[in-house]
């Protein structure tokens, strides 16, 4: 029987279309397919396989930009996002809003801006995107809290005629809120004082739905208590206070802080499964100590631990007057991946640390920036968003003036990729900063930087122009956006053709600048006009500027608004409150 010679078909992405054959294996270009087998086969790969396709082959790049769809998929894997859920929007409607997206981040041009109007005092924030206020008000002889929630604009929806405002009344002091509107969430969080002074002071978190504000459908308790190991009085000068609330899915945390005059302290996290209810799945105590979710299996939690592998560096004593601290040893800042519940081959929920390095072990100040781009699923009717698999963490560091080390600021941040972050071997494994420091980004920030926070891939911080800013008359700032996608950088030089610097004149005059790292580069713009602002938050679409004086803050919206809509209608109903498109607080 004769034998049956195996040919093998090579598709060479080159351009050369006259390839010869060889022996058994025929060697073809993939340019011989017809136009229309290429694009279906290119309208088959995913976003970030497409962009490396380009990356190898001009000829398929020049495919790409005159197709639509693929020219859409090829700038989500460019700029590190994902396609948003099905829906009523063309591809053409979704490439335009990133192309938008794209451009006006790194050159700091809004689009709009809303104005709001505080009367103090007022506690404030973000969370998701939505911004919130609350103050007291005299009810009976007494006081109760009202809430006002606004959901900012965002250019990867359809649009909206004003910003959606709900207003609750609440009877307790409310000293956190945290909101996840995907699963229409709204987390409250109180400190509860009970009359005798002999009682634990309790931490309680009220599960609520976001827009009616009452107990939400999916909580089996609709209030969530910790018991803290403080009790009493504090005297002047001590002060307890709750930090952070975040949610990721089933799951809601919340770090409580008992701060001394001294700046001395002592921090305690706990996490919670909203929707069962009962007892914290996990807690931790410590001093500098602060967290995030990285998904619904995992913490990460940056901590200053002391020599004896604690992550509490403080001993205590309580005496008639207060609480005394007294300081120990401590090694170098680290970073550690807790396993929220045990493995099924683990008794216990398993960890890993990264230390960083010996040298910055004397630093006055240690956080987890946070980052406001969702790890969960986006809303219906989201055009795109940031690709989790491309979230980035970053810890800013502080060291004391008379310890900064050789070739760093009094601040620093360290960013790294998530994805580097490997879940432990063992139950508790520790990795040294000279076996992961080539996966960070080390960068200096001016001594006067505040407000440091990410959104993706996207650092942002503001800098304090004066040295004293006790008073609002000394709140001038400027705007910083490091923006540390490595591509960014070649994008604007297609828009300038010029060498960086680069500078933008919109309302807002800002300037890019270009800096290396290990062979890439990256973007940095900054406002170069002074702004009065003494806080700043990010979110996907826009920056939250606050500004105390009369207590105002400022919502501007940095890309173009591709649906062509007036903001000049924004707000009608609620001109007294916000009077403008720029938001004060």
């Amino acid at each position: 029987m004769a034998s049956t010679a195996l040919v093998h078909i090579n598709w060479c992405i080159s351009g050369d279309r006259t390839s010869p054959f060889s022996v058994g294996v025929l060697v073809m270009s993939f340019f011989t397919l017809s136009s229309d087998i290429i694009l279906i086969i290119l309208e088959e790969l995913d976003p970030l396989s497409l962009f490396h396709f380009c990356l190898a082959s001009r000829a398929i790049y020049d495919i790409v930009t005159h197709s639509t769809t693929l020219r859409y998929h090829y700038e989500l894997a460019l700029c590190g996002t994902r396609d948003g859920p099905p829906g009523g929007y063309t591809p053409k409607a979704r490439l335009l809003s990133l192309l938008g997206h794209k451009r006006g981040w790194p050159t700091l041009s809004p689009s709009a801006e809303d104005k709001l109007c505080i009367t103090p005092p007022t506690i404030m924030g973000l969370s998701g995107n939505y911004l919130f206020h609350a103050s007291q008000s005299p009810l009976n002889n007494g006081f109760e809290w009202i809430l006002h929630v606004y959901q900012l604009r965002s250019f990867r929806m359809a649009p909206k005629s004003r910003l959606p405002y709900y207003q609750h009344n609440i009877p307790f002091e409310i000293r956190k809120v945290a909101i996840d509107a995907c699963q229409e969430l709204m987390v409250l969080a109180q400190l509860f004082f009970p009359p005798q002074q002999s009682s634990a002071i309790t931490v309680m978190l009220h599960i609520r739905d976001l827009y009616v504000c009452e107990d939400h459908s999916r909580a089996a308790q609709p209030r969530l208590s910790f018991q803290t190991d403080w009790w009493g009085e504090f005297p002047p000068g001590q002060r307890l206070s709750i930090e952070r609330v975040r949610i990721c899915g089933s799951l809601v945390a919340v770090t409580v802080r008992l701060e001394l005059e001294s700046g001395e302290g002592t921090t305690e996290l706990v996490v919670f499964n909203w929707c069962r209810g009962g007892n914290p799945v996990r807690t931790f105590s410590g001093d500098l100590l602060t967290f995030d979710f990285i998904d619904e299996s995992r913490l990460i939690v940056a901590s200053h631990p002391d020599d004896d592998e604690s992550d509490d560096s403080t001993t205590w004593e309580r005496r008639s007057d207060g609480l005394y601290a007294s300081e120990r040893g401590k090694r170098p800042p680290q970073i550690t991946i807790h396993e929220i519940y045990r493995g099924a081959d683990r008794d216990f929920p398993g960890s890993r640390s990264y230390e960083f390095a010996e040298a910055w072990s004397d630093v006055s100040f240690v956080q987890l920036c946070p980052n406001h781009s969702l790890n969960m699923s986006p809303l219906p009717g989201t055009l795109f968003h940031s690709d989790p698999s491309c979230r980035l963490t970053a810890v800013l560091l502080e060291f004391q003036p008379h310890s900064i080390p050789t070739g760093c600021s009094r601040k620093i941040v360290i960013v790294f990729d998530q994805s580097k972050l490997t879940p432990p071997e063992d139950s508790f494994d520790t990795v040294r900063w000279e076996d992961w420091q080539h996966h960070c980004m080390v960068l200096n920030l001016p001594d006067r930087a505040d407000a440091v926070q990410l959104c993706g891939r996207r650092l942002t911080f503001f800098e304090n122009l004066k040295d004293n800013v006790a008073t609002a008359v000394d709140s001038t700032s400027r705007v910083h956006v490091l923006d540390l996608n490595p591509w960014m950088a070649s994008f604007l030089w297609s828009l300038s053709r010029t060498d960086p610097p680069w500078r933008w004149r919109d309302n807002l005059t800002a300037l890019s600048t270009v800096f290396a790292h290990r062979g890439s580069r990256y973007v940095r713009t900054s406002t170069v006009d002074a702004i009065n602002m003494t806080w700043m938050d990010t979110t996907e679409d826009s920056l939250v500027l606050y500004d105390a004086q009369g207590t105002r803050g400022t919502v501007s919206y940095p890309y173009p608004d591709l649906w062509q809509r007036d903001t000049r209608g924004y707000m009608s109903d609620f001109t007294v409150l916000l009077p403008s498109r720029r938001i004060m607080m």
